[in-house]
Formats: C-alpha cells, sequence, structure tokens
C-alpha cells in the first residue's frame, strides 16, 4: 500500500497520527511473511512530507522487505538451533543424572548383596534372593561350636562401657575373620557368647577339623589379648569353647531383622558341653571325639552330668594330627 498524501486521502485524513504526532503524510507498506508463508507484519515508511514512489522505489521497497523476511527466516533458523542446542543439553543433563541414579542404584544394590551374603551363607542368600524365603533344612551331621569369655562380668565392671564395647569387637571381629578364613558359618553373639557351626555342606570330619583349628585360633588370640592388657595392669578374660555334633535344623525366621539359625538337641548339648569347659580349654563331647577319630588327640574328662541329659563322657582337646 502505497499513500502519497494523507491529508488527501479520505481514510487516513482523520487519523491521530496524520493530524498529530508525528505528523504523517506519506506512508508506504510492504507485507511480511514468514517462513510458513503466513503474514508475520509489515514493513513501513513514513515521512511528514508528501511524495510519490516510482517504479524503481516500489522495487526497492519490495526488495528491502525480501530482506527483512530472510532476516526472519535467519532468526527462526537460529532460534530452532538454540532450542536444539538447549534440548540437547538437557538431554544430555538427564543423561548424566540417569547415568547417576543407575550407578546409584548399583551400589545399593551391592550395598544390599553384601549385607545378605554377610547376614547369610551363599545358597541361603541366593534362595532368599530368588524365593523371597528359605526352605528349613535337616542336616544328619554336623558340628557346632560355643563359646565365652569366663569372669566376663566380673572383669568387664572395671571396664567403661566404651572401652568394654571396645574389647569385645576387636575380639569378634577377629572371630568373624577367623570363621570366614575357616569356612565356620557364624551364627550370633549373645552377650559375650559366641555361636558357630560347620559341616552344613561338605565331609563332616573335615568341618570337625576346620572348626578345631578356629578354635584353637580363638583360645590363641584371648590368651596373647589377656597377656597384653594385664601387662597394662588392667584385668581381661579367658575363654571356654565347646564342641559337639550331631543331627540339627537350619533355617531363616523372622520379618523383621530375619536370621538364620539352628534348632535341635545337638545345638543344646553343644551349649552344656561350652558350660562344663574351663578357662583356656576346648571341651569335645564324645560324639564329637567319634566323629573325628584319630585326627585328635584328648585328654580324658570322664562322664560329666550336664542339664536333661545325665552323665556326658567329655574330652579336652589336645593335638590335631
Amino acid at each position: 500500500m502505497v499513500v502519497p498524501d494523507a491529508l488527501q486521502d479520505y481514510r487516513f485524513a482523520g487519523n491521530p497520527m496524520v493530524l498529530g504526532e508525528p505528523f504523517i503524510r506519506f506512508y508506504a507498506g510492504q507485507p511480511l511473511r514468514g517462513p510458513s508463508g503466513h503474514k508475520v507484519g509489515t514493513l513501513c515508511l513514513a515521512d511528514s512530507e508528501a511524495r510519490e514512489l516510482g517504479e524503481h522505489d516500489l522495487k526497492m521497497l519490495a526488495q528491502i522487505a525480501k530482506l527483512v523476511e530472510r532476516e526472519f527466516t535467519l532468526l527462526d533458523k537460529i532460534q530452532m538451533q538454540i532450542e536444539t542446542l538447549k534440548a540437547k543439553e538437557e538431554l544430555e543433563k538427564k543423561g548424566q543424572e540417569l547415568e547417576k541414579a543407575v550407578a546409584d542404584l548399583s551400589a545399593e544394590k551391592q550395598n544390599s548383596e553384601f549385607l545378605l551374603t554377610n547376614i547369610f551363607p551363599g545358597g541361603v542368600a541366593n534362595e532368599l534372593r530368588a524365593n523371597g524365603k528359605v526352605k528349613a533344612v535337616g542336616h544328619d551331621q554336623a558340628v557346632v561350636m560355643f563359646s565365652d569369655f569366663s569372669d566376663f562380668t566380673s572383669v568387664a565392671a572395671t571396664y567403661s562401657p566404651a572401652d568394654l564395647v571396645e574389647e569385645l569387637n576387636r575380639a569378634f571381629c577377629l572371630f568373624d575373620g577367623l570363621s570366614a578364613r575357616y569356612g565356620v558359618e557364624k551364627l550370633k553373639t549373645i552377650g559375650d557368647g559366641y555361636l558357630c557351626v560347620s559341616g552344613l555342606q561338605g565331609d563332616a570330619v573335615e568341618a570337625g577339623m576346620k572348626m578345631l583349628k578356629f578354635a584353637q585360633e580363638m583360645v590363641s588370640f584371648t590368651q596373647k589379648r589377656k597377656t597384653e592388657v594385664e601387662a597394662g595392669g588392667k584385668k581381661y578374660w579367658s575363654i571356654r569353647i565347646g564342641v559337639h555334633s550331631g543331627p540339627l535344623v537350619a533355617g531363616v525366621v523372622g520379618v523383621k531383622r530375619m536370621a538364620y539359625d539352628i534348632w535341635g538337641d545337638t545345638v543344646n548339648v553343644a551349649a552344656r558341653i561350652q558350660q562344663e569347659s574351663v578357662p583356656g580349654k576346648i571341651n569335645l563331647s564324645k560324639d564329637f571325639r567319634d566323629l573325628m577319630g584319630d585326627r585328635v588327640e584328648v585328654e580324658a574328662r570322664g562322664k560329666l552330668p550336664i542339664k536333661h541329659h545325665g552323665e556326658v563322657e567329655m574330652f579336652f582337646l589336645g593335638k590335631l594330627k
């Protein structure tokens, strides 16, 4: 549209922009279209003086409009590129967040796996992971060991709570490491007591040998630590150990703080055998001595009474052959 003199054009003569600021007399407008072909605006020329545009001027106006449209197209492409880059950056950010989440999840899974295998034996952990529960299993011949610290109550009374827990932790951490080395399954600590089992898989005699080697190292550590502590003017406990063998049932109980445990008369007798031991000694039941045969040297103690079982023949461990 070209308006040579707005004051002479009835369409614009009364327009406020003609009658007042900026006092437009001449106007020329060239439509502008965007990349999609739709009209997006108008390229306007205005002057306070009336004027005429020739054919050359109109072509120039059209060319200028084309240049502006090209600028619109270029700006549109630039904006699309900017949005694409932002989307890419956001995608990369999300990708990094996802990688971190996967890494965190993997770490949590590894922690869970570590805790699971640390709490339960390997086969039990696998069954629990696969089925969410564990079927109780009976074993015809297993080896059970109980230990406790003699004079624990009186010695513990001379320690501060922090020092007492530190000493117990020192001992039990070492016992845990030794049990893993010898393939003995630690079940739990009960106060100052330590319960473990072997022979749930494999040869019972070999399991018995591993248990006895483990027990000997427990005694050795406790005696050495007692010497060190008492040299510093403090009291320390001794250790009593009892070992028995026989049939038992093993399984997992509970929902909250699930625990792998063993049950049966063999477990009860093992506890009594331990109670009849003396500081620094490993007390063996006749059943266990008979299982081991000539692989051990023992010191006969004769028959001693235990609760609910009358008199039971017992032996102190001498040497392993």
